[in-house]
């Protein structure tokens, strides 16, 4: 049953997730296009989707999973609502079930010379799955991959690449100018605005 799935392979990425949202957008990714939830499309729109709306990256993609697939079944409105939540909840109850495990232990759990050896090895591994989304997701928009006859073709998103020089001028400028730290919510803003005065004054260059 879809509603059992969606919660299942949410917590899953929930419960194998270390490093917070970033780090789960590949397995969210080879979730969703495994299980043809969404196209790869689909899915980097998402994620720009989530970066400007309120809550964490992955909470609000899981949500948006589940009511997108919940909506499809014979339920309607109802299954879409039912959808969302399974897929939320079983993506934030891993951590929940295993912060308040650690909050009733917090003293001597942190003090375990275990506990202490298995973060020095998690981190690293946080770091490089939030590296590997972000490389990913740079040559997937700037270099997106066609499938031609089971062939694999590399193109280059002329437009996208322009509009991304774009946005490291712009944060460059506010950092040597301004000298001021880099404000993350404000690239934000200044990329979308880059994005539709270039989308809607210059054609897709081919």
């Amino acid at each position: 049953m879809i509603f059992f799935e969606l919660f299942y392979e949410f917590f899953i990425i929930g419960l194998f997730t270390f490093g917070g949202g970033y780090a789960m957008i590949p397995l969210v990714k080879d979730t969703v296009l495994n299980h043809a939830w969404l196209t790869e499309s689909e899915f980097l729109n998402m994620i720009g989707v989530s970066e400007v709306t309120p809550g964490p990256i992955a909470i609000n993609m899981a949500t948006y999973v589940g009511s997108t697939q919940g909506g499809l079944t014979e339920l309607g409105q109802f299954g879409s609502f039912l959808g969302s939540l399974c897929a939320t909840v079983g993506v934030v109850l891993p951590a929940f079930i295993i912060m308040l495990i650690i909050a009733m232990l917090l003293k001597k759990f942190m003090k375990s010379k275990y506990v202490q050896s298995a973060l020095k090895g998690i981190t690293p591994v946080a770091i490089a799955l939030i590296m590997a989304a972000g490389l990913t997701l740079l040559m997937d928009v700037l270099f997106p991959v066609h499938i031609v006859n089971g062939s694999i073709d590399y193109s280059f998103n002329y437009q996208t690449i322009f509009i991304f020089g774009l946005v490291l001028i712009n944060a460059f400028f506010i950092y040597k100018v301004f000298n001021k730290k880099i404000n993350p919510i404000m690239i934000i803003l200044s990329s979308a605005v880059i994005g539709i005065v270039v989308c809607y004054s210059m054609p897709p260059i081919v």
